[in-house]
C-alpha cells in the first residue's frame, strides 16, 4: 500500500471510529436491556445475541460500502489522489471493519456464555449455545467476516450504481448490487436469507465452512475485479466550493 493510500485509510477510519464505537456501545446496551427484561418476565431459551448482534452489523458494512466510495472517492480524487490509491485506501479502511465487527459479533456470543453460566440460564436453553469452544467462536468469527466483507463489497458497487445512474434505476437494481452479499449468505446457508434463498434454489439447509469460505472468497474475487473495472470508467463529478 502506497504512502498515498494509507493516508486514504487512516482518514477513514478515524472519522468513522466514533459512529462505530457508539454503534456498538448501543447494540451491546441493547442486548443487555433485552437480557435483563426477559430473564425478569419470562424464560430464556434461545440466545438473544444470535438474535440481535448479527443482521444489523451486516447491513452497517454496506453502509460503510456505500460511503467510502459514494461520498470519499469523488472527495480524494479531486485532491489529487490516484482513483487506484483511493480505492486500495478504501479497502484498507473497510477490510479491518469488516473483520472487527466480526470480532466484537463473536465476543458478544462469549459475554453472553459467560452471563448465561453465572446466571443459571445454560440449562434451560431448548438448543446448545452456538458458540461453546474457543474453535467455534474462530469458526464463526471467519464466517461473519467473510459475510461482512460480501456486505461491504456490495456497498461499494451500490455507490457506483447510484452515481453512474438515474435514482430509479440504481433502486431498480438493489437486487444486482446485493448478490454478492446474498451469494455468500447462501454459501454459509445463514439464517433467514440464506436458508430461504437456498431453498428456492432447491438446495439443503445444512451449510459448511469451508463450503461457505470457497464459495465467499471466490465471490469477493469477482466483485472486487467488477469494482476496479466499474471505478476506472467512472465519471466523477467535479466537487467544488
Amino acid at each position: 500500500m502506497s504512502a498515498t493510500a494509507w493516508t486514504v485509510s487512516r482518514t477513514l477510519l478515524r472519522r468513522s471510529l466514533p459512529l462505530a464505537g457508539w454503534y456498538w456501545v448501543i447494540l451491546y446496551l441493547a442486548w443487555a436491556v433485552v437480557i435483563g427484561l426477559t430473564s425478569r418476565l419470562g424464560t430464556i431459551e434461545v440466545s438473544m445475541w444470535e438474535n440481535i448482534g448479527l443482521q444489523a452489523p451486516r447491513w452497517f458494512t454496506f453502509v460503510f460500502g456505500i460511503t467510502a466510495v459514494g461520498a470519499y472517492l469523488p472527495v480524494f480524487v479531486a485532491h489529487g489522489v490516484t482513483r487506484r490509491d483511493a480505492l486500495v485506501g478504501a479497502w484498507g479502511f473497510l477490510l479491518p471493519y469488516a473483520v472487527g465487527f466480526a470480532a466484537v459479533t463473536t465476543i458478544g456470543f462469549g459475554v453472553e456464555y459467560l452471563t448465561f453460566d453465572a446466571l443459571g440460564l445454560l440449562g434451560g436453553l431448548t438448543e446448545p449455545y452456538p458458540v461453546d469452544s474457543a474453535g467455534g467462536a474462530a469458526a464463526i468469527w471467519l464466517e461473519f467476516g467473510l459475510i461482512n466483507l460480501a456486505y461491504t463489497a456490495a456497498g461499494v458497487l451500490c455507490a457506483i450504481a447510484y452515481h453512474v445512474l438515474s435514482p430509479w434505476w440504481a433502486t431498480l437494481l438493489l437486487p444486482v448490487v446485493l448478490l454478492p452479499a446474498f451469494v455468500v449468505e447462501i454459501g454459509f446457508r445463514t439464517e433467514w436469507a440464506g436458508v430461504v434463498l437456498g431453498r428456492l434454489l432447491g438446495l439443503g439447509d445444512e451449510g459448511h465452512l469451508g463450503t461457505g469460505s470457497v464459495v465467499a472468497v471466490a465471490t469477493l474475487l469477482v466483485a472486487c475485479a467488477v469494482t476496479w473495472v466499474l471505478i476506472r470508467r467512472l465519471p466523477l463529478k467535479k466537487i467544488t466550493g
